[in-house]
């Protein structure tokens, strides 16, 4: 790790203010092009009729809406997350028409419906999650809740080779170490931004 890597409090702090200080419209903008990109790649690389883990954008997050659209009018199997008691991840399915209801985080949207297990989602192939920032060695900056590296690490446990796509703004993918990592962190095979689709040079996963 370089020396002058913040640490990953500073460096979490510092991409939370620089998204509210996005103009309002960011997230739309950013959305539509992430969507256009995605769908470069997401054809070749997920099966017809399979399981996409995606997720509803809140706030200055890009927003995934048309994301989410794309993906459901091409035929893909859609679920998104939903938090659960300690720091653990349910999906439920997502189609245009799903109602949203309150959640463990009143800020984040959850769709009514069953909630699922990974062990309910045999065809899951691609997984598309939110982060602040993500850097060229795919090691991504969360929220700081813990929820999709204790899923990764489990994921990856049981053998599941779907890759994990961190999604964020352009200026979020940054250079290598710019924040310190720890053992819960769970890195990322690419990276979606609204100019680029990246594969990244996985890490080892921690065990």
């Amino acid at each position: 790790m370089p020396h002058s890597a913040a640490s990953k409090d500073q460096a979490r702090n510092e991409y939370r203010r620089r998204r509210r200080e996005l103009p309002s419209a960011a997230a739309l903008v950013a959305g539509r092009s992430l969507a256009a990109r995605a769908f470069t790649v997401i054809p070749r690389l997920v099966s017809p009729a399979a399981t996409v883990a995606a997720y509803l954008s809140a706030g200055r997050e890009p927003d995934t809406g048309p994301l989410l659209a794309g993906l459901h009018a091409g035929g893909y199997d859609v679920v998104v997350p939903v938090c659960e008691p300690e720091r653990q991840l349910s999906w439920c399915r997502w189609t245009p028409e799903s109602s949203l209801v309150p959640g463990l985080f009143p800020s984040v949207p959850e769709p009514a419906g069953p909630r699922l297990s990974v062990q309910d989602l045999p065809n899951l192939e691609l997984l598309l999650i939110p982060a602040l920032a993500v850097d060229a060695e795919g090691m991504r900056m969360g929220k700081g809740g813990g929820y999709y590296d204790r899923f990764l690490s489990g994921f990856r446990a049981m053998g599941n080779a779907a890759p994990a796509v961190g999604v964020v703004y352009d200026q979020e993918f940054v250079s290598a170490g710019s924040w310190e990592s720890d053992s819960l962190d769970q890195p990322v095979n690419a990276v979606l931004t609204p100019s680029q689709w990246t594969n990244l040079p996985l890490r080892p996963v921690y065990s």
